[in-house]
Formats: C-alpha cells, sequence, structure tokens
C-alpha cells in the first residue's frame, strides 16, 4: 500500500512501538498508526517522549521526520540510514561527480526555479520588475549570482515590505520555512532512500550543514509552495502567529495535485520522489540535460490560492 499519510504531534503523549505499529498515547487516549501508510510525521514542540525503537522504526520505514523546538520552529530532520540496495553505487557515482557536470545542473536549477518564481509572480498578477532579463544572464555555475539577484526581486513583489530570515517572527516568514522544511525533510529522504549521502552538495556547501543536496535540489519547488503559502497567508491575514490551522493547511499543500511532472498530474509529494529518481539517472550517466523539474499545472491551479 502506498505511503500518503502526514502526522503532527502536537500535544504532550508518549510514542512507542507495538506490533509494527506506531503508538501514541497521550494519557487519555490511544492511537494506532500504520508506518506503511505513513509517509511524514512532524513533531511541534518538546513535550514528547519517544522510544529508540520508535526513531529505528520510522527510519526503517524512511518516513520523513521533521521535529520542531519549543517555539515550533523546525529544527531537525531524521535521516534515514537504510538505504537502497545499490547505495554504494549511487555514493560513487555523486562523489565523482565533477565540477562541469555540477556547474551546468546548478545552472539548470537556478533557471528552473526562476521560471516558476516568474509563474507566481504572473498568476497573483503582480510585476515581475527585471526577472525576464536575469533569467538571460544565466551561466553554468551561476557565475554572475543571477539566483540571488531575482530572489530579490520577487520577494519585494510577492510579499511586499519582507525580509527572508530564517527565525523571523514575521507571520509570511514563519509560514514559508514551516513549508520550506517539510519539503527539505522529504527531499531529503528521498535522497536517502535513492542512496545519496545529502550532506554531499553540488553547490551548497556548508560543513555544518547535513543537507547541502536536498538544498541544491529543493530549489525549484520553492516556489510551488510559495504560490501555497501565500494563499493561506492571505486567508489568515488578521493571524500574527503560524496558527495550528495554518499548519494544517500548509502540510496539504503537498498532496494537492497541482502540479505537472513527467507529462503527467502529480502531487508534490509524488513529484519529489520522481525528481529525485530522474537526479539519480542524470548523476549516474554525467548528463545534466536529463533532469527535468515539476511545472504549475495552470488548470489545477485555483486549488492552491
Amino acid at each position: 500500500m502506498a505511503a500518503w499519510k502526514t502526522i503532527r504531534i502536537t500535544k504532550p503523549c508518549a510514542l512507542r512501538i507495538d506490533n509494527g505499529n506506531l503508538i501514541v498515547d497521550d494519557g487519555t487516549e490511544r492511537f494506532k498508526l500504520s508506518l506503511e501508510d505513513t509517509d511524514s510525521i512532524v513533531f511541534e514542540g518538546d513535550r514528547f517522549t519517544i522510544s529508540a525503537k520508535a526513531i529505528e522504526m520510522l527510519s526503517r520505514h524512511k518516513v520523513a521526520t521533521l521535529f520542531c523546538d519549543a517555539y515550533y520552529l523546525p529544527s531537525a530532520i531524521l535521516h534515514p540510514y537504510h538505504q537502497s540496495s545499490l547505495a554504494t553505487k549511487t555514493l560513487k557515482a555523486q562523489i565523482a561527480c565533477d565540477v562541469s557536470y555540477a556547474d551546468s545542473l546548478w545552472a539548470r536549477i537556478v533557471e528552473a526555479k526562476i521560471n516558476l518564481q516568474l509563474e507566481v509572480l504572473e498568476i497573483l498578477d503582480k510585476p515581475v520588475g527585471k526577472i525576464p532579463r536575469y533569467l538571460m544572464q544565466i551561466v553554468d555555475g551561476d557565475r554572475y549570482g543571477v539566483e540571488a539577484k531575482s530572489a530579490k526581486v520577487y520577494w519585494q513583489y510577492l510579499f511586499k515590505g519582507i525580509t527572508r530570515e530564517q527565525n523571523s517572527l514575521d507571520l509570511r516568514n514563519q509560514a514559508l520555512n514551516y513549508a520550506y522544511a517539510i519539503i527539505r525533510s522529504l527531499v531529503t529522504r528521498d535522497l536517502s532512500a535513492a542512496g545519496f549521502l545529502p550532506a554531499l552538495g553540488l553547490w551548497h556547501d556548508n560543513s555544518y550543514n547535513a543537507f547541502n543536496l536536498s538544498d541544491d535540489l529543493m530549489e525549484p519547488l520553492r516556489p510551488i509552495m510559495d504560490l501555497g503559502v501565500f494563499g493561506v497567508v492571505q486567508k489568515h491575514a488578521d493571524e500574527e502567529i503560524l496558527t495550528s490551522q495554518m499548519k494544517k493547511e500548509i502540510i496539504a499543500l503537498i498532496d494537492l495535485e497541482n502540479v505537472q511532472y513527467e507529462k503527467g498530474l502529480s502531487s508534490l509529494r509524488n513529484a519529489s520522489k520522481l525528481y529525485i529518481q530522474q537526479f539519480k539517472r542524470s548523476i549516474h550517466c554525467k548528463d545534466a540535460t536529463l533532469l527535468s523539474f515539476p511545472k504549475f499545472d495552470r488548470e489545477k491551479i485555483g486549488e492552491c490560492i
């Protein structure tokens, strides 16, 4: 059976494994969850206890697991150790990736991301500024910094007055960071399952970042979430903090079938799996052109906004 559920743990509880199922007990009620049907789980806050066996089983079943801190901000990802049977072959291909391939792929990633940012602004009937001009300046390795220049214009028009920050109390930043953390956990899970080492990036190269490759590959997925987050924020414009209902709506965005990938209609959750498999083929063949990127399905896009 295909995994599809996203579980949020928001109240004090204890989690353990019983007969292969995840048991969630809050002292008054006891829930039994099938790990085979669970795709991702989000732990919000620090008011829970979890057994070592439960952590091991979440990893074994490749459940994308995201932990949030006492302020409900994303703080950690469970990185599955159990990978594909061809993990060694894939890891060797990843390590052998040369600068030419990495620079070429990064240019394609930047181009895909900026094209989707343009589409987001167009869908919302907002100005696009110099972004089309920047698209013409993309070269291998993005040596002219087009990605950063386009982002500055993009945020200026998408959310007026916003300054993108990780720990900002701005509701828009909170919503975006929460959405990106979910996507990052899914991409990391899919990379691990495919045999990759998420710490070894193509462009991102932070020695203290265990998810450099995840951050590389999730770039073209961000604008897809941006459109949905914009809709959620507009709907809850009177809120000052990211509420439980808003988090629920943001999580639901990854299961909307509103993107096209490989000529088929897909959710962002499923597109991530297919996307990483294409990346695997691309890196084994050392051919950056083999990787394609999800796009908006204009007929379904109304479900986001």
